[in-house]
């Protein structure tokens, strides 16, 4: 008798528990007109590479001075080279930091020939910009594997212009081989600048992705020239100046979405 009595309420739960399901199940539409939810993901990207930089830096009074010294005017845009590293910020959606440094330079290279007691010999002018920028960019992506970067930097940079020439041929001595015609000039300052930016960034794979940039860089602070890392140097053009448009190309490799 007992076990019967068993048997009947285990039978009874099942029916109740199966006809829950059953108006659980009534519950759910299978409409095909309702629209599923687009996932929206955010941007990522961690990436390094090599970037090339064409800096259009003002070029007249470096000229002017490669004028006063017999030379061929230098001839831009600057050409720097260099490397920047960026990565996504996990906890703000679509933003990103990074770090670059570029550094290059333009010259102008003349040889003079003897006149009288003067041996020949050969001049030099280069004109050298250096600079390390710390990034931040948000990221809009228009399309898959597209992805248009705002953004602004802020770094410190040197400028440096020197003047160098020696006879074709010396023979060695020590400490150090000289001429009545050798000679050295150096003269340099520290830029600190602001950098707002532009990159337009294309995904060929999920670790490898192309940069087309546009950039300005804009001085906002600047030490003293100084002549041979010594004298203080007044009266300087200030048309020799960092401030200045900049266009980059890069190739990086590491995870981008």
């Amino acid at each position: 008798m007992i076990r019967h009595l068993i048997a009947v309420m285990i039978l009874s739960f099942a029916v109740v528990s199966a006809s829950a399901q059953d108006d659980r199940l009534d519950e759910l539409s299978f409409d095909e007109g309702v629209p599923l939810k687009d996932e929206d993901v955010p941007y990522f990207a961690v990436g390094v590479g090599p970037v090339a930089t064409f800096n259009f830096a003002p070029l007249d009074d470096v000229n002017a001075m490669a004028t006063s010294l017999q030379l061929d005017n230098l001839n831009g845009p600057v050409f720097q080279a260099g490397a920047e590293f960026f990565a996504a910020i996990g906890f703000v959606k679509n933003l990103r930091v990074g770090f670059s440094w570029v550094s290059g330079n333009v010259q102008s290279t003349k040889d003079f020939a003897a006149v009288n007691e003067v041996p020949a010999f050969k001049r030099t002018l280069e004109y050298s910009l250096g600079s390390r920028t710390v990034h931040i960019d948000y990221g809009i992506q228009p399309l898959k594997g597209l992805a248009i970067l705002p953004g602004v930097g802020f770094g410190w940079g040197s400028q440096t212009i020197q003047v160098y020439q020696a006879p074709a041929n010396l023979d060695y001595t020590v400490p150090f081989p000289v001429s009545s015609v050798s000679g050295f000039s150096d003269l340099r300052r520290n830029v600190i600048y602001v950098q707002p930016r532009l990159n337009i960034e294309y995904n060929l794979s999920a670790w490898l992705c192309v940069r087309g940039q546009a950039a300005y860089t804009l001085e906002v602070g600047k030490g003293d020239w100084l002549a041979n890392r010594t004298a203080v140097v007044s009266n300087v053009p200030t048309n020799i100046s960092m401030s200045s448009l900049n266009a980059q190309i890069g190739l990086f490799i590491g995870l981008f979405n």
